[in-house]
């Protein structure tokens, strides 16, 4: 027996279609607060990942992200060119400043050697990691100059071309420390100390502490020395232990010159022959000949008797403190 038929009338059919339409929006709606957290998630995600590549503000990487659609890479390049010409803008503003502080680094690799300095207005900032990064990158980009570079004394000029580890050029990278850090900074003296086939190199930065960037040491005030050790069969020390000692003399008594070095067959005798020292010449004035000093580490010898009983000659040095060529202009 065929089941009776329903008739539905139109105004039934009418009421089930806005029952289902309605009940498709709340389907939707409901979908909505979970799209739009997704959504903000990834875009607190993106503006966390933009400040801990760039290091700027909440606001501008916010701003950054916003004017760019939250496309990651042209916000970071926008905020980069923004940082750079908002950079020089205050190195403009501020290059007036005395520049006092500051560290010198010294980067070396194989038998060369690289010594910078670079200044700012105070201690403060002299210890920020921007400003520790800035003269490490210099020191390293300055060392690259060795290969093509026929003199030790490196020009502001030639300074001022070397390209840091991300393809901008050093002085772009100063205007943009200043940028970052609110104070006129300055390249300082720059130089090159490369060691022969049979020559020692030692170099010492004081108060210092190594970086993740092998052979990159910055401080206040740094030493670097080239010497000769001769084979004599006496018990010496080891050529680096030797080249601290006397980086660490350099440092601690300000040598200005090397001295007159003793004659050749003077290498041959015993320390209490050799031409003794006072720590100071004729006049009274404190010492500035390296040799004639009275040596740091042992105050009974002069650094001559020192190189004698090690039987080693120093050849030449370098000896830099942040800040005093500003000193002696005052």
């Amino acid at each position: 027996m065929t089941a009776p038929r329903v008739l539905q009338c139109p105004a039934m059919l009418l009421l089930r279609g806005v029952v289902g339409a309605a009940a498709g929006r709340r389907l939707s709606t409901s979908q909505l607060p979970l799209q739009a957290a997704a959504a903000a998630g990834g875009d607190k995600a993106k503006l966390a990942k933009l400040r801990k590549l760039t290091g700027y503000s909440f606001v501008n990487c916010k701003k950054a992200l916003q004017q760019h659609d939250y496309d990651l890479e042209k916000a970071e390049a926008w905020l980069r060119a923004q940082a750079q010409a908002e950079g020089w803008a205050r190195a403009n503003k501020l290059g007036a400043r005395a520049t006092p502080q500051g560290l010198v680094c010294v980067a070396a690799l194989g038998r060369s050697a690289a010594m910078v300095e670079l200044n700012c207005e105070t201690d403060f900032v002299a210890r920020n990691a921007v400003f520790d990064d800035l003269v490490r990158e210099a020191a390293a980009g300055c060392l690259s100059l060795a290969d093509a570079q026929p003199d030790d004394t490196v020009t502001p000029t030639e300074l001022g071309r070397v390209v840091a580890s991300d393809g901008r050029p050093l002085p772009d990278r100063v205007a943009l420390a200043i940028g970052q850090l609110g104070e006129n900074v300055t390249l300082g003296r720059a130089a090159l100390v490369r060691a022969g086939p049979a020559t020692h190199m030692a170099s010492y930065v004081h108060p210092g502490h190594s970086s993740d960037r092998s052979g990159s040491h910055a401080g206040r005030y740094a030493a670097v020395v080239l010497f000769e050790m001769f084979d004599s069969g006496k018990d010496v020390l080891t050529p680096r232990q030797f080249g601290r000692n006397l980086c660490q003399h350099i440092v601690g008594m300000a040598p200005s010159t090397l001295g007159e070095p003793a004659p050749e067959s003077s290498t041959d005798r015993p320390p209490e022959d050799a031409p003794a020292g006072s720590g100071s010449d004729s006049d009274g004035r404190a010492e500035t000949r390296l040799l004639d000093q009275e040596f740091l580490v042992e105050p009974d010898l002069t650094v001559r008797e020192y190189l004698a009983q090690n039987n080693a000659r120093v050849i030449s040095f370098l000896r830099m403190e942040c800040g005093e060529t500003a000193a002696a202009a005052d």
